[in-house]
């Protein structure tokens, strides 16, 4: 791991999984704003229109997404930096995934009409084109990320000196993953569908603090690669 964290190896993957985030992200915006204005999908709303359809809901999905995008940055700045001493999150992991997984779950299982009462946005996305993926609910994906991440988390607990080396890299690329996830959904739901969904904001958010943590956990094995090598 070591060597090829010195080879540069590991910034062209994380950078290049990023750029085609945004990227996959530009294309689809372009691509429903061409159908808007071309084709009258969603009656030609304006975008500026959509973001006004949940003032105070989409406001802080951008607050969010900004918020997201800086934390993106700074870690891959702060892993490009010398190791240093972490501040150890270990032991809230599981507990913030455990708190994630919960979450979808209970987007995926109560009836649309309850999710969000009594705004309702969480039934507009539901119900929208981006409330499934391949004919699955958002909900059923996330919470398979999160339990992705609790299993990964728990291989930890095992012993083996080989697994420790290896997870602290698993987990940064799965919460990798769920941030591009969390950043596409939050840019969605301001910019594109017009209602921002508080439980879907609050797991972006836990996501975010995931990738961070994950983050000071490859610190702390470059750090000990550094001490004893």
């Amino acid at each position: 791991m070591a060597s090829l964290w010195k080879r540069k190896e590991l910034h062209w993957i994380l950078g290049s999984a990023s750029i085609l985030g945004v990227l996959l992200l530009a294309w689809q915006w372009v691509r429903f704003e061409a159908s808007v204005w071309y084709e009258g999908v969603g009656g030609g709303t304006a975008v500026l229109d959509r973001v006004t359809m949940d003032p105070i809901g989409n406001t802080l999905a951008i607050v969010a997404l900004v918020s997201m995008v800086c934390v993106v940055v700074l870690t891959f700045y702060r892993l490009n930096k010398q190791a240093t001493i972490p501040v150890s999150g270990w032991w809230a992991i599981p507990l913030l995934a455990v708190g994630g997984l919960g979450i979808m779950l209970y987007l995926s299982s109560i009836p649309e009409t309850l999710i969000c009462y009594p705004n309702g946005s969480c039934q507009i996305i539901q119900q929208s084109e981006y409330g499934k993926i391949l004919n699955v609910p958002v909900g059923i994906w996330g919470a398979l990320g999160y339990l992705a991440i609790l299993v990964t988390w728990s291989a930890s607990l095992v012993g083996s000196s080989r697994l420790l080396r290896i997870v602290p890299w698993a987990l940064l690329a799965l919460t990798l993953l769920g941030m591009l996830f969390s950043l596409y959904f939050t840019f969605l739901e301001p910019f594109v569908i017009g209602a921002t969904c508080p439980w879907c904001l609050t797991s972006a958010i836990l996501m975010t603090i995931l990738f961070w943590l994950s983050a000071e956990t490859v610190q702390s094995l470059r750090l000990e690669h550094a001490l004893y090598a």
